[in-house]
């Protein structure tokens, strides 16, 4: 399976998931570009680009069919991913993520309305780089412990983790790329949308909401782009599923593979 991690993370956030994983399935965990020990182009962080790159990348390691999972960021990239290379996708799993520009999902950008800050400035070209400089961890500190997606994370995103995350940030070019996922939403609303239109996805799909975190607030954009779309809660969890409750997310991962291998069983 592939899984990609969310924003600002690395492919780290995956650490206490993958070992649950691994006696079962071949695990890709990448950082995405732009993010952690990935190149930063200056550019091509449209999230059609980067599934194309994904693609790829399964590609050369000779995985041709594969589940793919998504948290945050990652699921906004698993999407396009699924759609234009749907015969290398058997399963698709949003964790705390959706399909920009679909259903109502321009309200999670918009504080106004419940969505977060961090949309806006994320995508000033140029402000984030300047402001950040040197305060890598900090604005990391107040992303994990003090917004309020990150309010419920207690211990699970320790100060070892922050600093990892803080040292991927810090790097040269890294704030610009890992910006450029959010400054380049307007592109990918354009191609989400010309997507959808060519008919709903038939890959079996799992939307996981936090009940503390954005929950299933981009569920009706999942929907709108795919068939068969079933939904889970995972309590007592904030945004950051793959670290606040590693197990019971690899729970739900592996019943709904089994469900899907099994029915391909049968086909």
């Amino acid at each position: 399976m592939l899984l990609l991690h969310g924003w600002p993370q690395t492919a780290h956030a995956w650490r206490e998931v993958v070992p649950l994983l691994a006696d079962r399935y071949t695990v890709v965990a990448p950082d995405l570009p732009g993010f952690g020990a990935s190149s930063r182009p200056d550019g091509g962080y449209d999230k059609r680009t980067v599934a194309s790159t994904l693609a790829r990348l399964m590609a050369a390691l000779g995985l041709t069919r594969y589940h793919l999972v998504g948290h945050d960021v990652g699921g906004q990239v698993a999407y396009p991913l699924a759609a234009l290379y749907p015969e290398a996708v058997r399963s698709l799993t949003f964790v705390e993520a959706g399909v920009p520009g679909l259903g109502e999902s321009l309200a999670a950008a918009n504080p106004l309305t419940g969505g977060s800050w961090h949309f806006g400035f994320n995508m000033v070209p140029d402000l984030p780089e300047f402001l950040l400089a040197g305060r890598e961890r900090g604005y990391l500190e107040f992303m994990f412990r003090r917004d309020a997606v990150g309010l419920y994370v207690t211990e699970a995103i320790d100060d070892a983790a922050v600093d990892v995350y803080a040292r991927a940030l810090a790097a040269p070019g890294a704030v610009r790329a890992t910006m450029g996922y959010y400054r380049a939403l307007p592109i990918d609303i354009a191609d989400n949308r010309e997507l959808c239109a060519t008919g709903r996805l038939r890959v079996p799909t799992l939307v996981v909401g936090a009940r503390h975190g954005v929950g299933l607030g981009w569920l009706d954009t999942v929907q709108e782009a795919v068939a068969d779309v079933s939904a889970r809660w995972v309590e007592e969890c904030g945004h950051y599923v793959p670290e606040e409750r590693p197990a019971e997310l690899a729970r739900l991962l592996t019943e709904m593979w089994q469900e899907v291998e099994s029915r391909d069983g049968h086909e």
